[in-house]
């Protein structure tokens, strides 16, 4: 089962960042996660889950994330931390 990491996040497209950026969540575990032409990021066979990619960031909860991973886990050390709950409320880009 695969795992999604969001990170490199910033409140804006535009922010100028002069540190890593913010962590994000950890999705999963999934059984896929389906990258589509810079668009979107789709997973979630029953729910149809969906992140969206703005000015190639993704975008979730407020925050942009300019890196994503991912990988086959479950998630160690610090990270193990970091699974969230998808919320599909949170992933929509008003």
């Amino acid at each position: 089962m695969a795992f999604l990491k969001l990170f490199h996040g910033r409140a804006s497209p535009d922010e100028q960042l002069t540190t890593w950026g913010e962590d994000g969540p950890i999705f999963g575990p999934y059984p896929y996660f389906h990258h589509t032409y810079l668009a979107d990021i789709k997973f979630d066979e029953v729910e149809c889950h969906e992140l969206v990619i703005i000015e190639g960031l993704v975008f979730y909860d407020g925050m942009y994330y300019g890196d994503w991973s991912i990988f086959d886990g479950p998630p160690e050390g610090s990270d193990a931390g970091l699974i969230a709950d998808f919320v599909p409320e949170l992933a929509r880009h008003s």
